[in-house]
């Protein structure tokens, strides 16, 4: 191979690199959710009316992020901005009733309000 080929076939390969996607690049890992309980308020086979939770998660973009909980008495939501690593944490929900709660997380994606995360948990 001559020195003038070498040289293209080099530039052609360099170029390529630039051009071919990185689909084996790291992504951002999804959204998580989830919620907590403090060990002390929750005991036995029933749970107090108005026992607080904590709802948090981590993978979140920079823009504002709102939580709604979904209870079998009432709806509730807030909101925050992620900190530094991409994680929120709301401490300012608590149960009312026995039953299914929903929780979700959305976020602003390509200018409309999008789910990113949700869980769920029971209160006997």
């Amino acid at each position: 191979m001559t020195r003038k080929s070498l040289g293209f076939v080099a530039f052609i390969a360099a170029a390529a690199m630039l051009i071919v996607p990185t689909t084996n690049a790291a992504k951002p890992s999804a959204p998580t959710l989830s919620v907590t309980f403090a060990s002390a308020s929750v005991s036995g086979a029933s749970m107090p009316y108005g026992t607080p939770f904590l709802v948090s998660g981590c993978g979140y973009g920079s823009a504002y992020t709102s939580v709604v909980v979904r209870s079998p008495e009432a709806l509730s939501f807030a909101g925050q901005s992620p900190n530094a690593s991409g994680c929120v944490s709301f401490s300012n929900f608590s149960t009312n009733a026995s039953g299914n709660y929903e929780v979700d997380a959305y976020q602003q994606v390509h200018g409309h309000s999008a789910l990113v995360a949700s869980t769920t948990f029971s209160v006997p």
